[in-house]
């Protein structure tokens, strides 16, 4: 992994969903290595990357607090595998409380465009394989579909977004949990 120079160190906003590791655990260690040993848990990602380490203070860390505390807390499931050209997924469901949550978040905080990328419009999802081009996507999501879709749809409640803090040796750490109101 390699060592990251404390002022490259990246945040993120995680909903982690660590109940879904008897779920997902052992395809993400199969399809999802690094991810696994970066400590990076089955998660839905509202905001990467955040405020790099460094630049998070007691004022940025309350208006994340406060932002956050003005959202429901909500039943959700993860109900189907979708991809993209490099990634495949679990879709969390109810997909609108997720893209408000997301957008909302994205627009509270434009400074971090979601993934470097202004012009995004992040689709909620739940990564369980990263691959090198969208033929083994197609492959790795009819895979995830037969090992993993008798098992859905997997239930768990949100109730807070964690802040994630990459280490100086690349792996990732939950720092601060915000609860949702």
């Amino acid at each position: 992994m390699g060592d990251v120079a404390p002022t490259a160190r990246r945040t993120g906003l995680l909903i982690p969903v660590r109940s879904a590791e008897d779920l997902v655990g052992d395809f993400r260690r199969r399809h999802n290595a690094l991810s696994v040993a970066r400590r990076i848990p089955p998660h839905v990602t509202v905001l990467f990357p955040f405020a790099r380490a460094e630049a998070l203070d007691e004022v940025l860390l309350s208006t994340v607090a406060s932002h956050f505390s003005g959202f429901a807390s909500f039943e959700a499931e993860l109900r189907h595998v979708g991809r993209f050209d490099d990634y495949v997924w679990l879709a969390p469901q109810p997909r609108d409380r997720f893209v408000e949550l997301i957008g909302a978040t994205c627009a509270r905080f434009p400074q971090y465009p979601p993934y470097e990328d202004a012009g995004i419009e992040p689709e909620p999802h739940l990564t369980i394989a990263a691959v090198d081009d969208a033929a083994a996507a197609v492959e790795l999501a009819v895979l995830a579909d037969r090992e993993l879709g008798l098992r859905l749809p997997f239930r768990f409640t949100v109730d807070g977004v964690s802040l994630f803090d990459e280490q100086g040796d690349g792996t990732w750490r939950e720092t601060t949990r915000f609860a949702l109101g």
